[in-house]
């Protein structure tokens, strides 16, 4: 009886499977991975619901910016092993506070002074009766644990679409910079052929000329460089939308990007009540918290009872067996002042987390205003200088009064001039892309459905709910 209680048993308990890691498989999918991608475009339509926005996903005619958030949510590597790791503590959640598993005990005793029946048998089955509250403590706690890993998930996920952003930006700004590059260096050529003909004249000296051919030159290998410096920001950007350096996307550039309003509220109490990050660590206290709960709830026994049969020298008996720890000297004294000392840690990160944010708020503020200012004085001053500057110079080149230097001097105000008005844009763009990651997503931003829970659960088992 008792054998075939146990094959029972344990043919219920599960079994092993191997899994090996499929390299082929990898590349492949790598490689196939597009922003055309259905799950890509069903979780966009969704973001786009829960976001408010009424914006199309459309990667067919390029990838734009917000296009490519989406794509980031679904397919970025970090965000995708982060939605795995999560797994864990939900499978940890799914399971904790099951009650211990039976014990079967078999005693065998043979009397050797001779008695008529000289065997004694007895069996019994311990069970633990969780009177304590520990199970209740664990659950709780594997709940918070799980609620913390998702929010934290959140987190990156929003943290991923901010760098994203500012990333973007960055290549957008390079992109404008290779452009301006690229004209300069053709308005260069033809004031180095004007000087050379001049050269030849003998208007120009030799050393004149040089000069020029020098700035060409110059403008030449600074189009390498931000050639080079364009590709490999394209290439990061790829890597973040998880996409293969290779795949078949255009990227849309843009260089604005507005910061959201917060009303009256005001920039510090929108991160007070929307920022992940510090959502995050408050759900690391709550977790804190419950692993004091649980420490504490350890100090209490559980009952153990042993119900048996057994049988002596012949006659049947039924046994019962009980055992109940005191608490007198252990009383789990170590793990209550770890645990302690351990909320005592998530307390001063929460702080931490709150001045950091509050100290990053103000940074971000003093960019932002700053490109603001950097830009508008360019748009106002600088830049139709600069632009007067060089219609001027056209215009006395027409009646035909040549001066290649006043030439090559104009042409390099303005192209500083224009670079500097590209350096300013991006400056307030980024400026804006950090007020708004500290502010925090509009709303909770549902994961892909095929990668794991939703953060919107997180906001849930935050709140004490089981998972």
């Amino acid at each position: 009886m008792l054998l075939a209680s146990l094959t029972m048993v344990v043919g219920g308990c599960a079994s092993y499977e191997p899994a090996p890691l499929d390299l082929p498989k990898t590349h492949d999918a790598l490689l196939t991975r597009t922003p055309e991608d259905e799950t890509a475009r069903q979780f966009a339509q969704r973001l786009a619901v829960v976001e408010g926005t009424s914006a199309v996903f459309d990667p067919s005619d390029g990838l734009t910016l917000g296009e490519a958030e989406a794509v980031a949510l679904v397919f970025n590597r970090d965000l995708r092993l982060a939605r795995l790791e999560a797994n864990v503590t939900r499978a940890v959640a799914d399971f904790a506070g099951l009650w211990d598993d039976p014990v079967a005990g078999v005693d065998i005793e043979r009397i050797v002074s001779g008695v008529p029946d000289p065997w004694v048998v007895a069996g019994t089955v311990g069970l633990t009766i969780p009177i304590s509250g520990r199970l209740e403590a664990e659950k709780k706690r594997a709940g918070a644990q799980h609620a913390a890993e998702l929010q934290r998930v959140a987190a990156k996920e929003w943290a991923t679409r901010a760098a994203l952003r500012e990333l973007w930006i960055e290549w957008s700004a390079q992109m404008n910079r290779l452009r301006l590059a690229t004209e300069l260096t053709e308005r260069l050529g033809k004031v180095v052929t004007l000087a050379e003909r001049q050269e030849k004249a003998g208007v120009m000296s030799r050393i004149d000329a040089r000069l020029f051919r020098v700035e060409l030159a110059g403008a030449e290998a600074e189009i390498i460089a931000t050639r080079a410096r364009t590709r490999e920001l394209e290439l990061q950007l790829r890597d973040m939308l998880g996409l293969a350096p290779a795949a078949p996307v255009q990227l849309i550039e843009t260089l604005t990007f507005a910061a959201r309003e917060t009303g009256s509220a005001g920039y510090l109490q929108a991160i007070e009540g929307g920022n992940p990050e510090l959502a995050a660590v408050r759900a690391e206290y709550e977790v804190a918290e419950q692993s004091l709960r649980l420490e504490v709830r350890k100090q209490y026994p559980d009952l153990t009872i042993g119900p048996g049969y057994g049988s002596d020298q012949g006659d049947d008996r039924v046994l019962l067996g009980l055992r109940l720890p005191l608490p007198l000297w252990n009383r789990n004294r170590q793990g209550v002042a770890e645990a302690t000392a351990d909320r005592e840690v998530a307390r001063g990160r929460f702080a931490n987390t709150y001045e950091h944010l509050a100290s990053r708020l103000a940074i971000a503020q003093t960019r932002h205003d700053a490109g603001r200012a950097m830009r508008e004085a360019v748009e106002a001053h600088v830049l139709p200088l600069a632009d007067e500057q060089d219609a001027d110079v056209r215009r006395i080149a027409d009646l035909g009064r040549v001066d290649p230097l006043l030439f090559l001097q104009t042409l390099k105000a303005q192209y500083a001039a224009k670079v500097r008005l590209i350096d300013a844009r991006a400056v307030e763009a980024i400026g804006a892309v950090r007020l708004d990651e500290l502010i925090g997503p509009p709303s909770s931003v549902p994961l892909p459905v095929d990668q794991s829970t939703s953060v919107s659960q997180s906001q849930t088992n935050a709140k004490g709910g089981r998972p």
